[in-house]
């Protein structure tokens, strides 16, 4: 199910995010990007009853493919282990706080928080 529920989260905001940069452009890839792909990982989880982290891991695998493809050759390995690491860490971070017993938006807000300011650092030193 975590397959799944990786692949879902992938799919939708594979079409909500070429919206939002679409429009939004770098603010898109700082502010909605973020949310829009902690908000489909996490809900995608809870709806199927599977673990969010193994879901942002899957979502992060799906992007390193990504990543891999529309890369170029010097950079795209890099930027798929990133997308691995970083997309777990997500995850991690929301369980974590979900655990401690806040509630679901909390866990997501503060995935997101972390998620926007690494999209901020890369987008302004890499």
């Amino acid at each position: 199910m975590v397959i799944i529920a990786g692949i879902i989260s992938g799919l939708l905001s594979y079409i909500f995010n070429k919206w939002a940069l679409k429009d939004l452009k770098n603010k898109g890839l700082i502010i909605a990007v973020p949310i829009i792909e902690e908000s489909t990982k996490t809900m995608a989880a809870i709806i199927i009853g599977t673990s969010i982290v193994g879901t942002h891991f899957i979502f992060g695998i799906i992007e390193g493919i990504y990543d891999i493809v529309n890369s170029p050759k010097k950079i795209g390995k890099w930027a798929a282990l990133a997308s691995i690491l970083s997309h777990s860490f997500f995850g991690l971070i929301t369980e974590l706080t979900i655990n401690i017993g806040y509630p679901i938006y909390w866990g997501i807000f503060l995935a997101w928080l972390i998620h926007s300011t690494w999209n901020w650092y890369i987008t302004k030193h890499i």
